[in-house]
C-alpha cells in the first residue's frame, strides 16, 4: 500500500493545489486494488486495504471534507464506500467469518433501505446478504422476519414473492413445516395467477411446495398416537399426496406449449414415480417416455437423471405384465445397461442394478440363456466389489441357479453345482425357510438326472417333503414336493413307498386352481403307482377321478389327454396281466393232467 503514499507525496510536491482533487482518484485506486486482491484470494492484503480505505473515508467525513464525487459525507454515505463494505462483507462470508460480517452487512442494509422509491438491485442484494449471514449464525427467526416484512409490504411484485419463498425456507429450517407449506402454497398460487404455470419461478415454487408436502407425509408416517389420531393423520396424508399429484400435473401439462425445461422434466419424473406407486403403470409409462426423450435431448443419454428415468420407464413397462411390454422393457434395459458400463465403473451398484432389471425381464420372457449371461456378469462384479454384502452375492447365485434349472437337463450339472452350495449353506442356518426348501426342490430334481446321484436326490426330496408337510403354510409347494418325491420313488422301483406318499398328497384338500392342478399331477402319479402294484381297478378309479376333475376346472387339453393316455395304459396293463394269468392257468392245468396220466 506504500504506492499510494508515494503517489500522494509526489503530487503534494509537484502540484500542491491538486492534492485535494487527487484524494478521490487515490480512493478509486484503493478500491480497484481491493477487488483485485479479493478475486486473487489474497485476503490478508485485501482486508488491510479495506480498513485503510474506510479509515481515510471516516477521517475525511469527520473533517467535513468534500470528496471528488461532490457529495457531503456528513449528509449521505458515499455509494462507492457502501459498495466496498458490501463486497468486504461478502469476502468475510467466503472466509466463514459470519460474526464479523453481520454488523457490516447490517450497516449497509440500514443505509440502503432508507433510499426513497422502490428498492434498487443493490439494495435487494444487501438484503439477501444480511439474511444469509443471519441464517449462517443461526438467527433464522430474524431472517424470517426480514423476509416477511418485504413479503407483507403490500405490493405482490417479484421482489415480494422472492421473499415469500425465502420465508418458507426459514420456517423449514426451524422445523415449522406446516407453516412453511401454508406460505409456499400462497406464493405458488400467486405466481400461478400472475405468470402462469410455464414461468420458471412458478415451477420452482411448485417444486418447493411439493418438497414441503413430502416432508409432511414423512412426519405423519413417523407419528403414533391413538387409533382416531392415526385415522386423522392418514386422511391428511392422502390429502397431501393428492395435492402433490395436482401440482405435478399442472407443471407437467405446461410442456404442451413449448419444449419442456429441466424443471418441467423433473416434475414429470416425480409424477411418473407417484403413478407407479399407485400401480398405474400404463399412465406412468405415458409420462416417463416424454421425460426420458426430453432428458436425452437436453442432458444426453449418459446423464444420471436420464438413465434414472429410463430405468423407471423400463420398470413401468415390465410391471404391465404382457409379452409386448416385456420386450420393450428389455430394449430399454439393454440400452441403459450398456451406457452405464461405458460411463461408470462396471461393478458399481447402479450398473449392477440395471443388469438385474435386464436379467429379470429376460426371465419373464423365458429367455434363459440371456438371463444366465446377465446373472454371471452380476455375480462376477458383485464378488469383485469391496464390501459387497454376502447376502447380495448369494441372491445373485440363487437367481443364476434358478435360471440354470429352467434350462433343463443340459444345464443340470451346473445347476447342481450352484444350487448345491447354496442349499447346504442355507440348510445349516435356516432349514425351514421357504427359500431353502425351494432350493432343495430344484436341487433334488437336478440331481435325479445325474449318474449315481439318485440317492442324494431322494434324501433331499424326502427332507423337503417332510418340512413342507410340517409347515403351517402347505399349498402348492407341499404338493409339488410330494410330486417330486413320489416320482423319484417310482423311478427307483419303490412302488409301495411311492403309493403311500402319493396317497397322502392326493388326499390333500386343495383350494384354488393352482393347487388343484398340482394335485392332479400327484393323482396321475398315484394312479401309476397303484398300477405298478397291480391294483388296476383302484388305479383306473383314481385316474378317472383326475380326468373328471380336470374337465371341471378347464385344465389344459394336453393335461386331460395325458390322463386319458394313462387310463388307457392301465387298461392295457390289466388286460395283459389277465391274459398272462389265463395263459399260466392253462399251462398249469396241462402239466397237472400230464402228471396224473
Amino acid at each position: 500500500m506504500e504506492v499510494f503514499e508515494d503517489y500522494k507525496r509526489r503530487l503534494e510536491k509537484r502540484f500542491p493545489r491538486r492534492l485535494e482533487e487527487s484524494e478521490g482518484e487515490i480512493e478509486s485506486l484503493r478500491i480497484r486494488l481491493f477487488h483485485s486482491l479479493k478475486e486473487a484470494k489474497k485476503y490478508d492484503g485485501a482486508e488491510k486495504l479495506y480498513h485503510e480505505t474506510v479509515k481515510k473515508y471516516d477521517d475525511a467525513k469527520n473533517l467535513s471534507h468534500v470528496t471528488v464525487t461532490g457529495r457531503d459525507p456528513t449528509k449521505s454515505e458515499d455509494t462507492v464506500i457502501l459498495d466496498l463494505k458490501h463486497s468486504f462483507a461478502g469476502m468475510l462470508i467466503e472466509l466463514k467469518k459470519f460474526q464479523e460480517a453481520e454488523p457490516i452487512s447490517r450497516a449497509v442494509w440500514e443505509k440502503r433501505k432508507q433510499c426513497p422509491g422502490p428498492p434498487s438491485e443493490v439494495s435487494k442484494e444487501s438484503h439477501r446478504q444480511l439474511c444469509s449471514v443471519l441464517c449462517a449464525v443461526g438467527r433464522h427467526r430474524d431472517a424470517e422476519n426480514m423476509h416477511r416484512d418485504i413479503y407483507q409490504s403490500g405490493t405482490m411484485d417479484a421482489w415480494a414473492l422472492e421473499n415469500g419463498d425465502e420465508v418458507c425456507q426459514r420456517r423449514r429450517e426451524q422445523g415449522e413445516f406446516r407453516r412453511a407449506k401454508e406460505m409456499q402454497d400462497e406464493v405458488w398460487k400467486e405466481r400461478l395467477k400472475q405468470h402462469g404455470p410455464r414461468d420458471d419461478l412458478t415451477i420452482r415454487s411448485g417444486l418447493r411446495l411439493i418438497g414441503f408436502l413430502d416432508e409432511l407425509v414423512t412426519i405423519i408416517d413417523q407419528e403414533g398416537g391413538t387409533d382416531a389420531e392415526r385415522r386423522f393423520n392418514i386422511s391428511h396424508k392422502q390429502a397431501f399426496k393428492c395435492e402433490i399429484e395436482v401440482i405435478l400435473r399442472t407443471i407437467w401439462d405446461s410442456r404442451l406449449h413449448l419444449e419442456p425445461t429441466i424443471d418441467i422434466l423433473d416434475a414429470g419424473h416425480q409424477l411418473g414415480v407417484i403413478l407407479s406407486s399407485q400401480s398405474k403403470f400404463a399412465d406412468a409409462e405415458a409420462i416417463f417416455m416424454p421425460v426420458w426423450e426430453g432428458r436425452k435431448r437436453q442432458l444426453g443419454e449418459r446423464a444420471g437423471s436420464t438413465m434414472s428415468t429410463g430405468s423407471l420407464l423400463g420398470k413401468a413397462l415390465y410391471r404391465q405384465g404382457t409379452r409386448e411390454t416385456y420386450l420393450r422393457a428389455v430394449d430399454i434395459f439393454q440400452g441403459i445397461w450398456l451406457v452405464r458400463q461405458t460411463v461408470m465403473k462396471n461393478g458399481d451398484a447402479e450398473t449392477v442394478a440395471s443388469g438385474e432389471d435386464l436379467a429379470q425381464a429376460y426371465r419373464s420372457l423365458g429367455d434363459w440363456p440371456n438371463a444366465e449371461r446377465a446373472y454371471r456378469w452380476i455375480i462376477h462384479h458383485k464378488e469383485q466389489r469391496p464390501g459387497c454384502p454376502t447376502r447380495e452375492i448369494e441372491d445373485a447365485r440363487w437367481n443364476l441357479g434358478q435360471t440354470l434349472y429352467k434350462q433343463g437337463m443340459d444345464k443340470d450339472r451346473e445347476a447342481v453345482r450352484v444350487l448345491g452350495t447354496l442349499y447346504h449353506q442355507w440348510h445349516a442356518s435356516s432349514p425351514n425357510s421357504n427359500e431353502t426348501l425351494q432350493c432343495g426342490q430344484m436341487l433334488g430334481q437336478s440331481l435325479s438326472t445325474q449318474n449315481g446321484r439318485i440317492d442324494d436326490a431322494l434324501d433331499i426330496a424326502l427332507d423337503v417333503f417332510n418340512r413342507r408337510g410340517a409347515s403351517a403354510e402347505s399349498g402348492v409347494a407341499y404338493l409339488d414336493s410330494g410330486r417330486l418325491y413320489g416320482s423319484l420313488l417310482l423311478g427307483v422301483g419303490n412302488f409301495a413307498e411311492a403309493e403311500r406318499i402319493l396317497e397322502v398328497v392326493w388326499g390333500y384338500q386343495a383350494v384354488g386352481n393352482e393347487e388343484q392342478e398340482m394335485r392332479f399331477k400327484c393323482g396321475q402319479l398315484y394312479g401309476q403307482a397303484l398300477a405298478k402294484k397291480n391294483k388296476y381297478p383302484d388305479a383306473k378309479k383314481i385316474l378317472e377321478a383326475v380326468a373328471e376333475a380336470q374337465g371341471g376346472i378347464s385344465t389344459g387339453i394336453l393335461d386331460i389327454a395325458e390322463t386319458r393316455r394313462l387310463i388307457e395304459d392301465v387298461n392295457r396293463q390289466r388286460k395283459e396281466k389277465e391274459r398272462e394269468k389265463r395263459s399260466n392257468g392253462r399251462r398249469g392245468g396241462f402239466l397237472y393232467r400230464a402228471r396224473q396220466q
